[in-house]
């Protein structure tokens, strides 16, 4: 979300390792969270711990919003 990353989301399905591009033909309303990453789903694989905090309220703000809490 805007307010926490300020960045817009990106409405898409077609990300190389979401299955959400699976999903969305049968089921269109589909919502995907995940950090941006380089390394994602590789040997090594890692995200920086200064990128779940942001995640984390990102993830807290949608469902506060699809329940309707404020």
């Amino acid at each position: 979300m805007r307010e926490v990353s300020g960045t817009t989301p990106e409405i898409s399905t077609t990300g190389g390792t979401s299955d959400g591009r699976f999903i969305a033909d049968i089921c269109p309303e589909v919502v995907e969270f995940g950090p941006v990453n380089r390394s994602i789903h590789k040997v090594n694989e890692s995200v920086a711990l200064d990128e779940m905090e942001p995640l984390a309220r990102i993830y807290r703000l949608a469902c506060e919003d699809l329940l309707g809490v404020k």
